[in-house]
């Protein structure tokens, strides 16, 4: 028992933590226009995405192993595993498509984001397409800052097993 929880903590430190972090990293490359780190971000927040599903599973046969002492009907489990669920949409179906666009937008080349500078010479359409990727920006920080605050409840709800 103690051995699992141990795995279930040392995944959660190993995975879960730098999921956490990847959309912040990408926010960063979309806004140094690195079409590459944008899409390596992409990767990193899907694959740490998939492998948190292993500190899931270690998760549930802690609970299975605890002769007892937790049950898959308590309540803060049961809130864990649904926002460990709203945590994966998140990252599946929010962060990694805006990550993916934002890669495809910023290698296609869209003007830099000194206005001073290219203001002057750009289109209607550049500008616009300026403003989608800014607004893809947010919606990554958001996307991260979501998960971020998602995890930090299970990890307290962890700890302080209020009910």
């Amino acid at each position: 028992m103690t051995f699992l929880k141990a795995l279930h903590v040392l995944s959660a430190v190993m995975l879960v933590g730098p999921l956490m972090s990847a959309p912040f990293i990408g926010r960063r490359a979309i806004q140094r226009r690195s079409a590459d780190g944008v899409r390596m971000a992409a990767t990193q927040t899907r694959a740490f995405g998939a492998g948190t599903v292993l500190t899931a599973v270690l998760g549930i046969l802690t609970v299975l192993g605890s002769d007892g002492k937790y049950e898959f009907a308590t309540p803060w489990v049961i809130i864990s595993m649904t926002l460990y669920v709203v945590a994966l949409g998140l990252v599946f179906f929010y962060a990694v498509p805006a990550l993916h666009k934002a890669a495809r937008m910023v290698s296609e080349g869209v003007i830099d984001t000194q206005p001073e500078v290219s203001a002057l010479t750009a289109t209607t359409d550049d500008l616009r397409l300026k403003e989608r990727l800014d607004a893809i920006t947010g919606r990554v920080a958001g996307a991260g800052f979501l998960v971020l605050l998602v995890f930090a409840v299970i990890t307290l709800l962890m700890v302080i097993r209020p009910f």
